[in-house]
């Protein structure tokens, strides 16, 4: 069970930063409120983002059943203006009938009158209620399908563009997803990946030469070639947004293995065989012998060995609460492609380079957060026990169920 709970861990809060994320881009700086969407739909109890590309939320009546769905035009429609300026308007479709069951001028930055004039045109509000949601992605508004409010013609029909528009837009999200594409360095990766597998789980481990090629040409291909490392970084971009396992397919099926590996087999895979900032750190620990190496008293390896926990925890800090610092900077990684690299990212992977010629494997140890997580959900079959990096686990899920939930306000106060 408790290999469960590390996966279902580090699973939840992929999730937990995915949801805000989603939440942020469907409601935007001005979400939706339940009052509102009650005022047109008066059985609605609460309100669930939906994480497709329609960015829009379900309505759930008490029975967590859901009634209906809704978006709003902004910000997706700001570009829109009426007379002079844009409007943001609720859209509400009612899930039994799958047509529009009400709008509401949520805001707008048209002249008030206008506004209030196409507030207060029964007709017009009322004319909306016969499309679905295909309906308006089809909506030909040059033949006139929809009327104009007289005195108010322009803010209303910027209203009705903006409405077309936004359906349009998501409509078309759903259909434009991008072609697979598998090309020559997605071939690559996965042979990086099925070599590896080779080396740690048969005889071919053995053949000494054989796996110091295999891990100098990780080195020079994933490290200074492709750039293809697994990093917090990169992980944190999947989490946000999407696993962009159409465009690449070797690069999620590399990261798959690194984590479902040690999760099943106790071996770990990608950090032993693959990482290319590992293998730099072994080959330079030769250079220095054996009797020469630091020996670190316990209190301070036990005390280095929290540096990638406090990492991961600044790592949440800074997703969640938008901190302006580029996560790449955390990690060595970056350095190894000198053009694009960093100066915080270069001295981190210098210094850990250094300290490997007397410390074993150091930034691997005591400084990598994504070696770190790697670590946390190997197996360690019958001997494994609940410990101090599963409690470490359950407070950073704490962290990110609280920041989920309170960010806004959080930033509120850190950004006054």
């Amino acid at each position: 069970m408790l290999k469960f709970y590390r996966i279902a861990v580090l699973v939840l809060i992929v999730f937990l930063i995915r949801d805000y994320y989603v939440r942020k881009r469907v409601q935007g700086d001005a979400p939706i409120l339940l009052h509102e969407v009650q005022a047109i739909l008066p059985a609605a109890d609460a309100l669930s983002v939906d994480h497709s590309e329609r960015r829009g939320l379900f309505i759930l009546d008490q029975g967590q059943q859901v009634i209906g769905y809704a978006v709003r035009t902004a910000p997706i429609s700001d570009d829109i203006i009426g007379y002079c300026g844009p409007s943001d308007t609720l859209i509400v479709f009612d899930q039994a009938t799958g047509k529009i069951s009400g709008l509401s001028i949520r805001s707008s930055g048209d002249t008030t009158s206008h506004v209030n004039d196409v507030r207060n045109d029964r007709y017009y509000m009322n004319l909306w209620t016969q499309y679905s949601w295909d309906d308006l992605s089809k909506l030909d508004l040059q033949q006139g399908e929809i009327e104009g409010v007289s005195g108010a013609t322009m803010t209303s029909m910027g209203i009705a563009h903006a409405i077309a528009h936004r359906i349009r837009y998501s409509q078309q999200q759903v259909q434009t997803a991008p072609p697979f594409q598998f090309r020559t360095s997605d071939a690559v990766l996965l042979l990086f990946g099925l070599g590896a597998a080779l080396i740690t789980f048969t005889r071919l481990k053995r053949v000494h030469r054989l796996r110091t090629l295999f891990k100098v040409s990780a080195l020079i291909y994933l490290g200074f070639v492709s750039g293809d490392l697994l990093a917090e970084s990169l992980f944190a971009g999947w989490a946000r947004y999407a696993v962009p396992w159409r465009q690449l397919p070797g690069l999620v099926a590399l990261a798959a293995l690194a984590v479902l590996v040690p999760w099943t087999t106790r071996r770990n895979l990608y950090c032993q065989s693959i990482c290319p900032h590992g293998t730099a750190q072994e080959f330079l620990g030769k250079l220095i012998p054996t009797k020469r190496k630091w020996k670190i008293r316990p209190d301070i390896k036990r005390a280095l060995r929290w540096i990638p926990t406090l990492l991961l925890t600044l790592i949440l800090c800074i997703i969640f609460l938008d901190i302006p610092i580029d996560l790449a900077e955390l990690e060595a990684f970056d350095a190894f492609l000198l053009a694009s690299a960093g100066i915080v990212s270069i001295c981190i992977a210098v210094t850990g380079l250094l300290a490997s010629l007397f410390i074993p494997q150091a930034y691997c140890h005591y400084g990598c957060p994504t070696g770190a997580i790697f670590e946390f959900v190997r197996s360690h079959g019958r001997a494994d026990h609940f410990g101090k990096g599963d409690f470490v686990a359950g407070f950073l899920l704490l962290l990110a169920i609280t920041l989920n939930q309170y960010a806004e306000i959080f930033k509120q106060y850190l950004f006054q």
